[in-house]
């Protein structure tokens, strides 16, 4: 009678320590793989709020600059706040109390020609802006193209 009273509490003991192994085995995935999920959750916020706009800087002579701009859509981004990092602050423009914008006066070391009647102007995403680069706000994906034309 001994004998199987020590069998079954040696069997009892093992089923025990093998459900509370598998248990602790469960609950150790379930949470790895809610660490996963919530990693994978703030990678998507971080993406969604990120954007990247191109810069293109066209001198109208067969050069052109071009450069990606990243930015956090959280906060308005203007052509002017992207050009200015695409150029690394290689701008000039002066501002216009009557229309409270920017015009831009030289990119890259290269200025606006009176005589020439060459002027520096912008199109986002193909069409010339009706609005200062300071009041154009631009979205993921845009295209800025700054060109040195006649006008």
């Amino acid at each position: 009678m001994l004998n199987k009273l020590n069998f079954l509490v040696i069997i009892l003991i093992i089923w025990a320590t093998l459900a509370s192994v598998f248990a602790a085995s469960y609950f150790n995935r379930v949470d790895l793989l809610e660490r996963e999920v919530s990693s994978l959750k703030s990678f998507r916020e971080s993406f969604l709020k990120n954007a990247t706009v191109i810069v293109v800087v066209n001198f109208g002579n067969g050069t052109v600059f071009v450069k990606p701009v990243h930015f956090n859509l959280n906060h308005s981004f203007s052509v002017l706040n992207a050009t200015l990092m695409a150029v690394g602050g290689r701008i000039k423009y002066t501002f216009s109390e009557k229309f409270g914008d920017v015009f831009v006066t030289e990119i890259l070391g290269v200025e606006n020609d009176v005589n020439a009647s060459k002027y520096w102007m912008f199109y986002v995403n193909g069409e010339l802006s009706q609005t200062g680069a300071l009041k154009t706000t631009v979205l993921n994906d845009y295209v800025i193209e700054w060109r040195y034309v006649k006008f």
